[in-house]
């Protein structure tokens, strides 16, 4: 229902629109409904349908007899685009015509000559009932709406959840920069990375390294902000690594707000485990430069430690990314247990290797 009909359906006089090819019928059926409802006139079925587009009455009381176009035919031609209560001021009597009536697409009938009393009642109620549909049509298009909200957000709160999962064991960025550009895909989201490592700059799209287009834009969003938008494009920025989304839906719709929530949490997520990689490739090198320091039996205890750092990290890096995800603090907790339950077994494990058995493992 859009802002006309929600205007019409609360208004306070219902505005009903009388037709009849006979002058004094119309009059007479105007001054039983103008005590309650503003009254319009229309003298045939052309003269209806014009009044209709131009302002959509609450009620249509409507002839069948009409030079032109009949009641029937009106009554169709009103049905093929308006849902609003139409009923017939007949004189035919006949179960026949009567049926013809509701084939046609009306709500219901009197027959002439109408009692006032009558006319006023079925007008009423068939004006009430209408309003009444059209507030549940409303409100079920709104928990459909919401329903469908909230199932496409727990999917894509799976969907980060997945990217952390799997990229947590990534042996280099590219494999990195491959399980990202991935789960873009799934959010619908085309882009290209740069991540940002110890031997430069590598950069890359779903077909393979990026082109020298797409290189020359990352490197101009690097310093340009965390989130920029223009037009059709999406630049995100941070210290580890830079992403360039190219088919932006419109900056002021939802599914723009949705999409740079969820790109903006990815980037988080991205950037921590970049961070992770980065620690983990420059740990052989120091081994290899002081190999006498710390001893050789110290090394697994430094190596949990450090790891332990780590996922700490990870696991902070993902609660700040609930601030730009949107979540309730149920979904929040879900989330936190999904990812804290196997990082704890992992420095469990770590533990026991390194004898540490009484170190601590994870914040709360």
């Amino acid at each position: 229902m859009d802002a006309y009909e929600e205007h019409r359906a609360s208004s306070q006089t219902p505005y009903v629109l009388v037709v009849d090819d006979v002058a004094t019928t119309r009059a007479m059926h105007s001054l039983m409904l103008s005590r309650q409802f503003e009254v319009k006139n229309a003298a045939s079925g052309q003269e209806t349908l014009q009044l209709c587009t131009e302002r959509l009455p609450d009620l249509v009381l409507l002839d069948v007899e009409m030079p032109g176009l009949n009641g029937f035919d009106t009554c169709r031609a009103l049905r093929r685009h308006y849902d609003i209560p139409i009923i017939f001021a007949t004189s035919h009597e006949s179960l026949d015509e009567h049926l013809k009536a509701f084939d046609a697409g009306a709500s219901d009938l009197c027959v002439k000559p109408v009692s006032a009393e009558i006319l006023l009642r079925k007008v009423r109620l068939a004006i009430t009932q209408w309003r009444e549909r059209a507030v549940l049509r409303a409100e079920k298009d709104a928990l459909q709406t919401k329903a469908e909200q909230y199932q496409s957000s727990m999917s894509e709160r799976r969907l980060l959840l997945q990217f952390v999962r799997t990229s947590l064991n990534c042996e280099n960025p590219a494999q990195l920069a491959q399980n990202f550009l991935q789960a873009c895909r799934h959010l619908g989201v085309q882009c290209c990375i740069a991540i940002r490592h110890e031997g430069g700059e590598s950069a890359w799209s779903l077909e393979g390294e990026a082109s020298a287009l797409e290189r020359a834009v990352l490197a101009r969003v690097a310093g340009m902000g965390q989130l920029v938008q223009f037009k059709n494009r999406l630049a995100l920025s941070h210290e580890r690594l830079s992403v360039v989304v190219s088919n932006m839906p419109d900056e002021a719709s939802e599914e723009a707000t949705r999409i740079r929530e969820n790109m903006s949490a990815l980037v988080e997520m991205a950037a921590a485990l970049a961070d992770h990689l980065a620690q983990r490739s420059e740990r052989p090198a120091a081994s290899t430069a002081e190999p006498l320091e710390p001893p050789m039996e110290a090394l697994p205890g430094k190596m949990a430690a450090d790891i332990r750092l780590l996922l700490q990290e990870i696991l902070d890096r993902l609660e700040s990314a609930f601030d730009l995800m949107s979540t309730d603090h149920h979904q929040e907790e879900r989330i936190m247990h999904a990812v804290r339950d196997p990082l704890e077994r992992i420095l469990v494990l770590l533990n026991q290797c390194s004898d540490q058995s009484s170190a601590p493992v994870l914040r709360p």
